[in-house]
């Protein structure tokens, strides 16, 4: 018994030998399913990682379109905007433009409404008094002190007027002239043309200085005169003159260009504007007749 179980040994062992070597193997076969399951994981792992990344570059590519899209259309309506705004601008300069060119044409209106001629008293009710009665003294372009009774020995054209009026005044100080040049020589040196104005508050000396030698008129004969209002609206009443102040720098007012024999009364006149000079020509001649 003991001789077999030591004749048996060998083989026992060679057997433990064979099936931990089976074991061993088993095991490494395991392992190595594992490993590949491992590695097909990685693999589809990678591949669903290529394939989201291609899903992602196609989106994004999708999407830049899109974006671009959007960006144009936000630049179109942009530029809509700007040519809306732009439009709406213009629009608004071309209302503005309007309305100033309207508001001109209004003032404009209401200049030369406001500056209509008055009507004038009639030569005839004239109370053919001198105006060289009102013996109080106005002041010339020069400061100069003048009274009217200064005037007398000889003929005198008279005109109301005022500085800043830019319709009938300068018509009305054109005729003055106009008569001093129809004149011959020797009625010209004795004539005296007298220009009063309305406005006595803006109407300085120096304001007539400048206005007179502007028109070339600031020389001797020429006296531009300005007075106190009571004066003045005394000095119109006497030749026949009506006036208004309007406020705002305008006076309405008779265009009218008298004429007063050498003792200063009124004897002739020429109303409104561009009337034919004859009468107060003929009225000057008389007027130095009878002084001669």
């Amino acid at each position: 018994m003991r001789r077999d179980a030591v004749e048996h040994a060998p083989t026992n062992t060679r057997r433990v030998s064979v099936i931990a070597m089976i074991i061993a193997a088993t095991l490494m076969l395991s392992a190595c399913g594992d490993r590949n399951s491992v590695t097909q994981a990685s693999g589809s792992d990678a591949n669903s990682t290529a394939t989201a990344a291609v899903d992602h570059s196609a989106h994004a590519e999708h999407a830049a379109p899109a974006g671009d899209a959007a960006t144009a259309d936000h630049s179109a309506q942009a530029d809509g905007a700007a040519h809306a705004d732009q439009a709406a601008h213009a629009d608004h300069s071309a209302h503005a433009e309007h309305a100033t060119a309207a508001a001109t044409e209004a003032a404009a209106h209401a200049h030369d409404h406001s500056a209509e001629s008055l009507p004038t008293t009639p030569l005839a009710e004239l109370s053919g008094s001198s105006l060289y009665h009102l013996s109080s003294s106005w002041t010339d372009q020069h400061q100069g002190r003048v009274a009217l009774p200064d005037l007398a020995g000889g003929p005198a054209v008279v005109v109301m007027f005022y500085g800043d009026c830019t319709t009938a005044c300068p018509l009305l100080v054109k005729t003055a002239e106009d008569i001093e040049a129809a004149l011959p020589e020797d009625l010209r040196d004795i004539t005296r043309f007298v220009m009063v104005s309305f406005d006595t508050e803006r109407d300085t000396p120096a304001k007539l200085l400048e206005y007179a030698a502007s028109k070339g008129l600031d020389r001797d004969g020429w006296h531009w005169l300005v007075g106190s209002p009571l004066q003045t609206r005394q000095l119109a009443t006497m030749l026949g003159v009506q006036f208004r102040d309007a406020g705002n720098g305008v006076f309405a007012h008779s265009n009218v260009v008298s004429v007063l024999d050498a003792g200063g009364v009124p004897v002739a006149r020429l109303e409104g504007l561009g009337g034919d000079l004859d009468a107060a020509i003929d009225a000057i001649n008389a007027a130095a007749g009878s002084e001669s």
